[in-house]
């Protein structure tokens, strides 16, 4: 016994020292610590983290352009932080706990830093990985809830430095005891908030992404629009928050090219205000997504601190430069969810789709962009039953139109109507409607690449966006892939 005991001091003993040394060697690297806070620092950026409020970004200085906090703060909904969507709506705790009724319709709704009751989200793991990087995993807070609800999962964070960049490598893990499968719910990925100072919302809005077209201007001083958010599409998948000097931040997702934003605070408070101030700005990244009970699902998103030209430089750079869009099944869903009477076996995949559905449900894909022109054709490769050995099937295709060339409100509030806007820009942004190709496919269980035609179709032309898959009876598949080619 006295072995035992000396033995199990010795090695607490030398954790303790190995973690001292680790402390020594970050201060050496000019790796702070304060109180809660955990920051990475070079010569461009200072980014800090709140330990208290699971680990979510709280403080970010571009050391080049005055050095001040860019992050707001003056709720625990705001901050850089992780929020996810799910179902049921609305979500009622374990012991029978109801949300507050103003956040009732978000349902299933865990985030970084904590709920709307002031209750925070616990960190249970924490490490810095080098000068550049710093690792944070935390139990998240039911955002709609007031009474501190977890959040039936768990979130892993990994920040890292490079130059005028910071990336987040971001995952849930699922614990849900509620397997039931909900619809996909938009995702963001992340939300940023911004002080007032960084106002003006500005991306690509067309269909020549990286040909040096010219960029928009979302919202602007004095122009009345920020709030409600706003959503548009951007192939160039990224979107900035500048200040007066033309400076700020820039988010770029290279998995989606939808994104929500804005300003809350109406034009006299743009360009002004601080942490603890309720004007701010807003960027989020955003894609549908089946969040099964016992998921994990990853997403990187770069932040990117300079002018409009260093974020789309940077954009460009990285951007998935292949031609043919391809979509293997092998243990994700690759961002294609469903409509109507359909469903999957759950996560993981087992190297397919493997679906049941009823007639005229639909197989969406993510929002993405190409060129007609190079990808003359549809392959499905996959399994598919019914009861005849025959699937009808109709290939949806919806083309990047006029109405991709603005944004749009999320939602209808006092002066700003949704419908009165869709009326006002119907004329100079009409929508272009999605054609449409019907095919009569073999489905007698023998695995087989389906090969269609799309150039067939006189209204394949130019820009694309969206590819829907609408079975037109019932029965079952397993879709190995999906690939645009020519």
């Amino acid at each position: 016994m006295i072995r035992t005991i000396s033995y199990l001091w010795k090695n607490i003993f030398l954790t303790c020292l190995i973690s001292l040394m680790a402390v020594l060697s970050y201060s050496k690297d000019k790796v702070p610590v304060t109180g809660t806070m955990r920051y990475l620092e070079n010569e461009r950026i200072k980014l800090g983290i709140d330990i208290d409020l699971g680990g979510a970004i709280t403080y970010l200085a571009d050391q080049t352009n005055g050095g001040e906090n860019m992050i707001n703060s003056y709720d625990w909904g705001r901050q850089i932080q992780l929020s996810y969507y799910s179902g049921p709506w609305p979500y009622i705790g374990p012991n029978g706990e109801e949300p507050d009724p103003h956040w009732r319709g978000l349902g299933w709704n865990p985030i970084q830093s904590g709920d709307a009751g002031g209750n925070r989200s616990k960190v249970i793991e924490f490490e810095y990985r080098g000068k550049q990087s710093m690792y944070v995993r935390c139990i998240p807070m039911q955002w709609p809830h007031r009474k501190g609800i977890a959040g039936e999962c768990e979130f892993e964070c990994l920040y890292t430095l490079d130059n005028n960049v910071f990336t987040i490598e971001a995952t849930i893990h699922n614990q849900r005891p509620d397997s039931s499968q909900y619809r996909a719910c938009t995702q963001e990925m992340p939300a940023l908030y911004t002080n007032g100072k960084w106002y003006q919302l500005v991306t690509y809005l067309g269909d020549q992404p990286f040909q040096d077209k010219p960029v928009t201007v979302v919202v602007n001083k004095n122009d009345h629009k920020g709030w409600p958010w706003v959503h548009f599409y951007t192939p160039e998948q990224w979107v900035a928050l500048v200040d007066d000097s033309g400076k700020g931040i820039g988010v770029f997702q290279p998995e989606v090219m939808e994104f929500n934003a804005g300003f809350h605070g109406g034009d006299p408070a743009k360009g002004h205000g601080g942490t603890k101030d309720a004007q701010t700005g807003h960027i989020a990244p955003t894609a549908r997504q089946i969040l099964d009970h016992n998921i994990n699902w990853t997403y990187r998103t770069s932040f990117i601190l300079g002018t409009i030209e260093d974020i789309r430089i940077y954009a460009k750079k990285h951007r998935k430069t292949n031609p043919y869009i391809e979509w293997v099944f092998n243990h994700t869903r690759n961002g294609w969810f469903y409509e109507g009477h359909m469903k999957d076996t759950g996560w993981p995949l087992n190297n397919a789709l493997d679906i049941i559905f009823e007639k005229n449900a639909k197989l969406v894909g993510p929002i993405t962009f190409w060129e007609a022109g190079r990808a003359s054709y549809l392959e499905v490769e996959g399994v598919f039953l019914t009861a005849g050995h025959e699937l009808n099937v109709e290939i949806i295709i919806q083309p990047v139109g006029k109405s991709d060339g603005t944004d749009w409100l999320n939602w209808s509030e006092g002066n700003h109507s949704t419908e009165k806007e869709r009326q006002e820009k119907l004329t100079k942004y009409p929508v272009t409607d999605a054609f449409l190709i019907n095919k009569k496919i073999q489905a007698d269980g023998t695995n087989r690449t389906y090969r269609i035609r799309l150039s067939d179709s006189p209204h394949y032309k130019g820009a694309m966006k969206n590819l829907s898959v609408k079975f037109l009876n019932d029965g079952t598949a397993q879709i190995k892939k999906i690939k645009l080619c020519n």
